[in-house]
């Protein structure tokens, strides 16, 4: 089972075969046949809920995911830089949590809430640079951050829905892989 194809199901929570590979860029027939193994260990499930088919993660599959991305810190030295970026990430956090509440409470979003998010994007970027040098796996975020962004000028709906990429899910995604690398519970 290879690092990315588990870290990709913990990240997405519970996604089908080609959303699992699309993930990292990994080949769909390859990550298919690393999920029946890992299906065959008990580190992901197969299920089909409101007839939507996906894998998620065991207790087993979390434990295993969290051993690798130890593992990866360690071999890449990343641990210290992962850190510091995981710091400043949760000062921008706290404000992109306090923005996503108030749009989702609001009928259109506020300029002071979008100002927040994409002063988020902004702060964002510089940090996304520097882990990618050492995990490139981090790299991608500030563009889905933009995409949602854009999409959000047409349709608001982009900054918090929970069925598209949006502002909030990519944040959401991002902050769980920060807080996984590191083997740290969200606070």
């Amino acid at each position: 089972m290879t690092l990315l194809t588990l870290h990709a199901v913990r990240l997405l929570g519970f996604a089908d075969t080609p959303t699992v590979a699309a993930r990292f860029s990994q080949d769909p027939g390859l990550v298919e046949s690393q999920l029946i193994d890992a299906g065959v260990n008990g580190l992901v499930s197969h299920s089909t809920f409101a007839g939507t088919s996906g894998w998620s993660l065991s207790s087993l599959g979390r434990a295993e995911n969290q051993r690798l991305l130890a593992e990866e810190l360690d071999r890449t030295g990343a641990r210290i830089a992962v850190l510091a970026v995981h710091e400043d990430f949760a000062d921008i956090n706290t404000g992109v949590v306090a923005a996503c509440s108030a749009i989702q409470l609001q009928t259109s979003p506020s300029e002071d809430a979008m100002d927040v998010l994409i002063g988020a994007l902004a702060s964002w970027r510089p940090l996304e640079a520097q882990l990618t040098g050492l995990l490139p796996r981090f790299g991608g975020y500030s563009e889905r951050l933009l995409l949602a962004l854009k999409h959000a000028v047409q349709d608001t709906a982009w900054l918090t829905a929970t069925d598209r990429d949006s502002f909030h899910r990519a944040w959401f995604e991002l902050h769980e892989d920060l807080i996984a690398t590191l083997g740290i519970q969200r606070q």
